[in-house]
C-alpha cells in the first residue's frame, strides 16, 4: 500500500482529523453561518411582536365599538333638565321679587331630583363673572321613589334675600343693573350616574318695562 502525504486526495484534511483515533470530528461553524441564524431568531422575535400587536387590535376593537354603541345608547335614553322661570313684573322700593321657575325633565327616561339651589340677585349688567353653585353631592343614594319624575316638576317661588331699596331700583331702571335668576339642579339618572344643570337668566328695565326672561351670556351649562 503506497504511503499518503499531505496535499494527496486521500488524505483527510489536518483541521478536520482531530481528537483521539476513533472519535468522530467536531464540525467546524462558520461566523457567516452564525451571524445568518442570530439573523433569523431575530426576525422571528419581531415577527411574533407584530403578530401580538395585530391581535390586541383585531380582538380589542369590537369592545371599544361596543362600548361606543353603549355610551352613545346611554346619551340617547337618559334624563336631561332644563329650567324655564317667569319673573317679577313691579320694580319698586320695598318690593320683594319672586321668581317661579319651571324644571323640567326632557329626556326619554325619568330623572332623580338631588337638589337645587336657585338664587335671586340685583347684580351688575352686563354681568362680568358667572355666578358660582355647590357642588353636587356624586354620593347621595336614590331612595326615595316620590323624588323620580318625567315632564315637569313643581318648585317653589324663590324670592330674592330682601326688599328693593331706591338705590337698586335707580340701577335697574338706569341699566346699570339687572335681576338675575340663577342657579344649579342636580339629578341622577336610571344609569345610577349623577348630573347637573347650571342655569342664568336675567330681567332688564326695558321701555317702562321688565324685558322676557334672556339667558345670560355665561352661567347656563349641563353634563
Amino acid at each position: 500500500m503506497e504511503n499518503e502525504t499531505p496535499g494527496d486526495p486521500g488524505f483527510p484534511p489536518t483541521s478536520l482529523h482531530s481528537g483521539s483515533p476513533g472519535q468522530e470530528p467536531e464540525p467546524v461553524v462558520s461566523s457567516r453561518g452564525a451571524d445568518r441564524a442570530f439573523r433569523v431568531k431575530v426576525s422571528l422575535f419581531w415577527l411574533a411582536v407584530a403578530a401580538a400587536i395585530i391581535a390586541a387590535f383585531t380582538f380589542g376593537y369590537p369592545t371599544w365599538q361596543d362600548y361606543m354603541a353603549q355610551d352613545a345608547a346611554k346619551r340617547q335614553l337618559r334624563a336631561y333638565i332644563e329650567v324655564k322661570a317667569l319673573g317679577p313684573r313691579v320694580l319698586e322700593a320695598g318690593a320683594k321679587l319672586g321668581v317661579r321657575d319651571t324644571v323640567r325633565n326632557v329626556g326619554r327616561t325619568p330623572a332623580y331630583d338631588k337638589g337645587a339651589n336657585p338664587r335671586v340677585t340685583i347684580a351688575e349688567y352686563p354681568l362680568a363673572k358667572s355666578f358660582s353653585h355647590e357642588r353636587c353631592d356624586m354620593e347621595a343614594p336614590a331612595t326615595d321613589k316620590s323624588k323620580w319624575f318625567v315632564g315637569k316638576m313643581s318648585k317653589p317661588e324663590t324670592t330674592i334675600e330682601a326688599p328693593l331699596d331706591a338705590t337698586q331700583v335707580d340701577a335697574i331702571k338706569g341699566m346699570k343693573a339687572a335681576i338675575y335668576y340663577h342657579g344649579r339642579v342636580c339629578y341622577r339618572d336610571i344609569f345610577g350616574e349623577t348630573h347637573r344643570t347650571d342655569f342664568c337668566m336675567l330681567w332688564k328695565w326695558d321701555a317702562g318695562r321688565f324685558s322676557p326672561a334672556l339667558y345670560c351670556d355665561q352661567g347656563n351649562t349641563f353634563n
